[in-house]
């Protein structure tokens, strides 16, 4: 690391001068100086990759260990790997295993690059993190400052992305709460073959919370979704969810609201005790779809609604159909009907539990969690990518890091692939390392800067300030 911390003062400083010079004399703008100076520090990352890289493959060559179960076969093969500050090209040496003949660039395994990997985690990382919110071709064009990667690239790690899925964590106190809330809504995301799937997102919180003057917060949010073969597997993970995070015996009543759609209350059969809610949102549709060629009924329909008394809507449907004529409009007033009554409980409950009944906003979290990014652009996707993208935004929106998944990932496909380094060599070379770098004056970087002397920048910068550079 000494060479590119040498090389950087001696000729990267100058650049940087430059930049100054630019920015106060020439009068460039501020944005300018800024990206000037983001080529040069990439410039500089890429040659500290480099060397570090070099300095180890080294570490390895003169290790006694690696001697005894590995001989050199090639020395300066050129490796290549490119990081999010553009290609790195670094020398590497090939060895061959005395036991079993197998042949490795030992300086790619020991800082986990895997054969034939050409992106470094930490391209991977920001990609995922970028594609959470942008396109295939945005997020490849804006990660690596030097170069672009393919669509296709982007869209094979959203693919290599693992299927998310909630993991019992078991709190060592359970909440208490004596109300608990879940709700529940699908997107509708358009595929690449003409067809269509539909990603569903849950979520459960403890109801709401003021934060400022207008505004409600829901508390303790926990989200789920994804592309399920089953129902189930959803629920699952639901009510595992619930059972690790709260006092069960504590809660008194648990409400899930949704549209009605046979698969949210499947869930009343996997949540003990819960009662369902109709979502007002769709509510509100159907009144409109009753009444939107006879609004003088209108209110007539809402006050049987909210008085939850069935016999009185029904007598406000006969009305409506008594002065429907069209065919069509008497298709969408039974299909009104249907729906409120084969939801009743789900109506019936804002009158018996009105006080502890908080209104579902499950079509807002839909749109802002899955549909900003599935479905609200023309565009057509893969059922795989629909999936990991709808479990990205989720884990997000749970607080989860992409840097974690990548990292997790890593780690276990090393454990999959045996490691050829034993534990003894990759120790060694460590301990040298270390040794190396605390006492040689090579890698002692505050050497390098506190020598005592004035810096090229500094008298750069002085020079520029009292105007000693033309």
């Amino acid at each position: 690391m000494y060479n590119s911390i040498q090389y950087f003062l001696e000729y990267g400083t100058k650049k940087i001068e430059k930049n100054i010079k630019n920015l106060i004399v020439k009068g460039e703008s501020f944005g300018e100086f800024v990206l000037n100076l983001e080529e040069v520090l990439h410039e500089l990352g890429r040659t500290i990759c480099k060397e570090v890289l070099e300095d180890i493959d080294k570490e390895i060559k003169n290790d006694e260990d690696r001697k005894k179960s590995w001989e050199v076969k090639r020395k300066d093969e050129i490796g290549t790997i490119t990081t999010i500050f553009g290609k790195v090209e670094y020398q590497r040496t090939y060895y061959r295993s005395k036991k079993s003949g197998i042949h490795r660039h030992l300086i790619d395994e020991f800082v986990g690059i895997s054969q034939h990997e050409r992106l470094s985690e930490d391209v991977i990382i920001r990609a995922l993190e970028e594609v959470t919110d942008s396109s295939y071709k945005k997020t490849g064009k804006s990660v690596i400052l030097t170069e672009e990667i393919s669509k296709q690239t982007i869209m094979n790690m959203v693919k290599d992305v693992e299927e998310i899925k909630y993991k019992p964590n078991p709190l060592a106190e359970k909440r208490k709460v004596k109300k608990l809330y879940i709700e529940a809504d699908e997107d509708h995301v358009s595929l690449q073959n003409g067809g269509t799937v539909m990603p569903r997102l849950v979520y459960v919180h403890e109801g709401t919370e003021r934060i400022g003057q207008k505004r409600n917060k829901l508390k303790n949010t926990r989200y789920f979704g994804g592309i399920y073969q089953e129902t189930e597997e959803l629920w699952l993970e639901v009510a595992q969810y619930i059972d690790d995070t709260y006092d069960i015996e504590n809660i008194e009543k648990i409400y899930l609201a949704g549209d009605g759609a046979p698969w949210i209350r499947q869930g009343l059969g996997w949540i003990v005790n819960s009662k369902f809610v109709l979502d007002k949102y769709h509510l509100k549709k159907y009144i409109l779809k009753a009444t939107g060629h006879v609004p003088e009924l209108r209110q007539e329909l809402k006050d049987a609604i909210d008085e939850a008394d069935k016999t009185m809507l029904k007598e406000v449907f006969k009305k409506i159909m008594s002065v429907t004529n069209e065919e069509t409009k008497k298709e969408s007033v039974k299909d009104a009907r249907r729906y409120m009554l084969n939801n009743w409980d789900g109506i019936k409950v804002y009158e018996t539990d009105r006080y502890d009944v908080v209104g579902c906003s499950a079509e807002g979290h839909v749109s802002h969690i899955l549909s900003d990014r599935l479905s609200s652009r023309p565009m057509g996707w893969s059922k795989v990518c629909a999936d990991r993208m709808t479990r990205l935004r989720v884990y997000r929106e749970n607080g989860g890091k992409i840097i974690d998944l990548v990292l997790a990932k890593k780690k276990k496909e090393a454990k999959e692939n045996n490691e050829i380094l034993t534990k003894e060599i990759k120790e060694r070379i460590q301990k040298n390392a270390k040794k190396t770098y605390n006492n040689s004056k090579y890698y002692n970087c505050s050497s390098l800067l506190n020598t005592g002397k004035t810096t090229a920048l500094y008298k750069g910068l002085k020079g520029l300030i009292y105007g000693d550079i033309a």
